[in-house]
């Protein structure tokens, strides 16, 4: 299985504790984890460039980490457009599918 459908496995447990350090093969996976956590929780909804400004300086990423960074970025993007929707449907009534899809084409602010 992969390390998502293991932690997936842990979720749908009767285990009221999840751990997903107990997935990691290795200490050096767990570090990658903590790594990415870290950067995430630099990167603040409220100001983006600033976030990723101090993660270029403060960290060595490769490529693969940095694609994984931009997607984040996407995903806040869509949340907060989500949010917006969601006030909107709020004061006019609508329903959830006004939501916009993830895969769709639309050229938001980070692309």
């Amino acid at each position: 299985m992969s390390i998502l459908e293991d932690f997936i496995s842990l979720l749908d447990s009767e285990e009221t504790k999840v751990n997903i350090v107990d997935l990691f093969k290795d200490n050096d996976e767990r570090l990658r984890w903590e790594k990415m956590v870290e950067i995430f929780e630099e990167i603040q909804i409220d100001n983006v460039t600033r976030g990723l400004k101090s993660v270029s300086q403060k960290y060595k990423l490769n490529r693969t980490e940095q694609i994984n960074i931009l997607a984040y970025v996407k995903f806040l993007e869509l949340m907060i457009a989500r949010m917006s929707m969601m006030k909107d449907m709020d004061n006019d009534g609508g329903g959830l599918s006004a939501f916009p899809s993830t895969n769709s084409n639309s050229d938001g602010m980070y692309g």
